[in-house]
């Protein structure tokens, strides 16, 4: 009976139809009526068609005793960690705040871990097949082309109406039916689409659209045939989507691109390298030797002009958003002014340091969390760290309206703002240790993938590098794990991964008959 109905045409096209849901929605960060039912602002509009293919495709999968990815393998471990430190709670020196209890926040914690999970387990079960992997990766396009001429117009709104508050009614009445909205949104000039603020805006670019466009770019492979001249369709798109990132002026999503810009310049240097080498030393006019000193040298130089270009781009570009972002202009100020003298070791210098780039309360969170963990090794449970982060914030914190704010009027505990510290802090150091050698893993497997011949996992096999290089930077700012984006691409790679070691084992017995002739 379950064959016959997975086998059925409608079936798979329902399939298909909900896999292009949660693919295409993926710049819907936080839908307002989830956000009503969960009471989280991480609402994204893809875990919904991801539920309904739970139900109709990955729950009959398991019955016909369908496998996962052995990737998944070291998520699990770091489950097993969190579910342990999360036990252990009870028989530490913690207290309960604002109504809140060790069951209930460790609860909400691991229903968010079991979201992401979900995207994780079920994409990478789904797109086991190479047609399949294609098609993700053309819905991913498909969503990103949508939200490139989505940022466009209100690129240009937002250019003449100066900021949120203005724009035309029907605009506002469309936003406030994909995106919940708090009143402060309403007075940036910052870019923020389909997602509640700009900060999550530039998630989807960071871990999920750049990385594939960088490297099909880098590649020059194309999912398209389509070509002018010696440009593919993803130079557009890289073009494209680089342009409308910048518009909402993101600083730890600017960091990312620049850390994958690095990896694409050295990546080229590396490319470029024999190329210059041997036609120096060929030509004529060049008296060359290919000595060690020359090839030292030939490489600090390519190395130095990526850093160069780097740095001036990105100096240019700091430039142009100061005249938008105030934050931007202390970037300047910093350096025109000679105010660095040298570099803040302290923990007080560094939040003085940050109060003058306007970060500090993120400095503020992210030294309270490194002190939940020196004091619990082990961990203080998913989901805990606010009840210690009290007694344990920086002095300096109390200056801040922010910090005052969440202490003595919000209802929410108080977090640490950054993955890694978050996991120190409630999962201790076997948790990280354990979700950095998944991220290990899935490095190791794109470069795995990317010895392919085939196109689409090439392209897959080099974005895993990149998005792994952002995911570590991005770390930084978000904390939770309900965002779909690493999940995502995690799960490109890992069935990447499954499609490549199939086709090496379908080879083989090929190998083995022609030796035996």
């Amino acid at each position: 009976m379950l064959p016959r109905i997975t086998s059925n045409r409608f079936y798979q096209g329902l399939c298909t139809l909900l896999l292009a849901l949660v693919l295409i929605g993926l710049p819907l960060t936080s839908v307002p009526f989830l956000t009503r039912i969960t009471g989280s602002l991480v609402a994204p509009f893809s875990a919904l068609p991801l539920f309904g293919l739970v139900l109709i495709w990955l729950i009959p999968y398991l019955l016909r005793h369908g496998s996962f990815p052995k990737e998944m393998t070291a998520i699990i471990y770091f489950v097993v960690v969190a579910v342990i430190s999360s036990a252990s709670a009870y028989f530490l020196d913690g207290f309960y705040v604002r109504d809140r209890t060790f069951f209930d926040q460790s609860l909400r914690a691991l229903l968010t871990l079991a979201i992401g999970l979900s995207f994780y387990a079920t994409l990478s079960a789904y797109l086991r097949q190479r047609s399949a992997l294609q098609q993700a990766v053309l819905f991913i396009y498909i969503g990103g082309m949508g939200l490139i001429l989505w940022s466009v117009m209100e690129i240009i709104v937002l250019h003449r109406s100066g900021s949120v508050q203005n724009f035309p009614a029907w605009l506002t009445h469309i936003k406030s039916v994909l995106v919940f909205q708090q009143p402060g949104m309403l007075f940036t000039n910052r870019l923020t689409a389909l997602a509640y603020e700009p900060s999550w805006y530039v998630l989807i670019f960071t871990l999920v659209l750049l990385p594939l466009w960088l490297s099909a770019v880098f590649q020059r492979k194309s999912l398209f045939s389509i070509k002018l001249w010696r440009f593919i369709v993803e130079d557009v798109l890289l073009l494209a989507g680089m342009t409308v990132f910048m518009f909402s002026f993101p600083r730890i999503g600017l960091l990312a691109l620049i850390v994958m810009l690095l990896y694409f310049g050295i990546q080229l240097t590396r490319r470029l390298f024999d190329k210059i080498n041997t036609w120096l030393i060929n030509h004529k006019r060049f008296k060359v030797s290919d000595t060690t000193l020359f090839r030292t040298g030939l490489t600090l130089a390519l190395i130095t002009l990526t850093l160069i270009i780097l740095i001036s781009a990105a100096a240019i570009f700091i430039k142009i958003a100061s005249q938008q972002d105030a934050r931007f202009q202390l970037i300047i100020d910093l350096f025109s002014t000679n105010t660095l003298k040298k570099l803040p070791t302290s923990e007080t210098d560094i939040i003085l340091f940050s109060r003058g780039l306007a970060f500090m309360e993120r400095t503020i969170y992210w030294f309270g969390g490194w002190r939940i963990f020196a004091d619990y090794p082990f961990g203080v449970g998913l989901g805990n760290a606010g009840f210690y982060m009290i007694d344990r914030i920086n002095s300096l914190g109390y200056g801040s309206f922010e910090v005052r704010n969440i202490l003595y009027q919000s209802v929410s505990l108080m977090n640490t703002k950054s993955l890694w510290i978050r996991l120190l802090a409630e999962t201790g150091f076997f948790g990280l240790s354990v979700y950095l050698t998944w991220l290990y893993t899935l490095w190791r497997n794109s470069t795995f993938i990317q010895k392919s011949d085939d196109t689409l996992l090439q392209i897959v096999g080099m974005a895993g590098k990149f998005f792994i290089l952002a995911y570590l930077v991005e770390g930084f700012s978000v904390d939770t794990f309900a965002f779909p984006y690493p999940w995502v691409t995690a799960s490109l790679i890992s069935a990447g991964s499954l499609i490549m070691r199939k086709e090496i084992q379908s080879r083989r017995p090929l190998h083995a008959d022609s030796a035996k002739r």
